[in-house]
């Protein structure tokens, strides 16, 4: 209303001011009121597109207002949906991530700084074995010889853990669980299941030794896995270990006291101290395992790593205690190696029985034809991982390496004077290796044997036939 007015108002100033006719002319009262129902009807139509606009206004005003509140939301929730992203933790292995995973070659979980690991490894050794007997029915067979899987790592910077588990022949046996400390730089400190240091065949890995089996001797005077404690120090080429072991981590709930031995193994390649010898190796090592042993004592070897014992001492009581002595010798000269030991076992007894001692060595030499050199490590004094110089590929034409390997050894388990007379073993071995990558391996060996008259079977000269498919990883 008061826009109508308005207008009205607006309407007769404009017809009393600007008007020049009715200025100067006097009007009827009929035109008069004429001429202001017409102005009346231009306000009214004025009143209405105003109206009409004030609407217009209004509806645009509330629009912009939704689209603001609109805006708004949108806003909001791209900021959630940014919070969002921004606390997600980025995916394993990816830019960001707290975790690394490689493949070296195996898979591989990190942490970003390295002080923590995990990585599974494992071995599988496939064997066929024959024999052309001689006095005795020795059982051909075909079996798993070692399938092992375990994992190992890093339980912050100074430790070291592995754990490693043999299904072989269907059964289940500890192989090496330990925990090793690695922060003094002098030497690292393992403790847990594995091996002692003695021998250096026997700390060799059977993914790495020249023959499908380790020699006879080395069966006969060294051992495997123990619970103890050990401490290994080195550098590129020496080493020497000294350790306290108990027994097999199978023994257990016996009733009595457990064997205890002290071990210690040293080694040194002579020519990484001469300059210009390359990769040459020249390798000396000797050790001493003293054993104190709380029941009955036995030494035997076999032919082959599954067939029955061909010499035997047989389990003998009243033993103070046991010393073995080892020598060792080796060496790489390009494509060629050799590499020989020799024990000798002195066994103290107890009330007047007299003592009693044996002794045994192999020598082995090796070739490669297609040109590859046998890895030597001196920081623990034995052989590693042989890496073919053009892996098997029938795409690419690669053969992979090829190695021919021989070997004489002598096991004697006779001494007259103590009434023992375990037999004496003499072999002759030869075979061939196929590398066919770093980590897939065939072997074939030969082996003749030759007892005498104080063997399980006298005078038994069977010949063993071996071949073996190994993988790991």
């Amino acid at each position: 209303m008061f826009k109508k007015t308005l207008l009205l108002s607006s309407a007769v100033a404009l017809v009393t001011t600007t008007s020049p006719a009715m200025a100067t002319e006097k009007m009827s009262m009929e035109a008069i009121q004429a001429h202001l129902m017409q102005l009346s009807s231009q306000v009214q139509n004025l009143s209405k597109v105003v109206e009409q606009q004030s609407k217009t206004i209004k509806k645009q005003d509330a629009q912009i207002t939704q689209q603001k509140t609109q805006l708004q939301e949108q806003g909001n929730e791209q900021a959630a949906v940014a919070e969002t992203l921004s606390n997600i933790t980025p995916a394993a292995g990816g830019e960001g991530s707290n975790v690394k995973i490689t493949m070296t070659p195996m898979p591989k979980i990190e942490s970003a700084d390295g002080k923590y690991s995990f990585q599974p490894f494992g071995r599988v050794h496939l064997d066929a074995t024959a024999f052309d007997d001689d006095k005795k029915d020795h059982a051909s067979n075909a079996n798993f010889r070692r399938t092992r899987l375990g994992v190992k790592g890093k339980l912050g910077e100074d430790f070291e853990y592995k754990s490693e588990i043999d299904f072989a022949e269907e059964g289940v046996a500890f192989k090496e669980v330990s925990l090793t400390y690695t922060g003094i730089d002098a030497a690292d400190v393992k403790v847990g299941h594995h091996k002692p240091s003695f021998g250096l065949e026997n700390n060799t890995s059977s993914n790495y030794i020249s023959f499908i089996e380790r020699a006879a001797p080395t069966n006969a005077f060294t051992r495997g896995e123990l619970i103890g404690l050990n401490v290994l120090g080195g550098s590129d080429n020496w080493s020497l270990a000294a350790g306290v072991f108990n027994e097999d981590a199978g023994n257990d709930d016996t009733g009595d006291d457990e064997d205890i031995s002290v071990d210690v193994r040293g080694s040194v390649n002579v020519l990484g101290f001469t300059p210009n010898t390359g990769d040459n190796v020249l390798h000396l090592g000797g050790g001493i395992s003293h054993r104190y042993p709380t029941g009955a004592v036995r030494f035997s070897a076999k032919p082959a790593g599954d067939g029955d014992r061909v010499i035997d001492t047989g389990a003998f009581a009243a033993v103070d205690s046991v010393h073995v002595y080892g020598a060792e010798a080796a060496g790489v000269f390009g494509p060629v190696s050799f590499q020989g030991e020799y024990f000798k076992t002195d066994v103290s007894r107890e009330n007047g029985m007299p003592d009693a001692e044996f002794d045994g060595y192999y020598a082995q030499a090796g070739v490669f034809l297609t040109g590859e050199s046998r890895p030597y490590k001196g920081k623990v004094g034995n052989f590693s991982r042989v890496k073919p110089k053009n892996p098997f590929s029938l795409k690419n034409g690669g053969w992979g390496a090829w190695e021919l390997v021989a070997r004489h050894s002598n096991t004697d388990l006779n001494d007259m004077g103590s009434g023992i007379m375990g037999g004496e073993l003499e072999q002759t071995s030869g075979g061939v290796n196929w590398h066919l990558t770093d980590r897939i391996r065939v072997m074939g060996n030969v082996v003749a044997v030759d007892t005498d008259s104080n063997a399980v079977v006298a005078d038994d000269s069977p010949t063993v036939y071996n071949v073996r498919a190994q993988w790991d990883f």
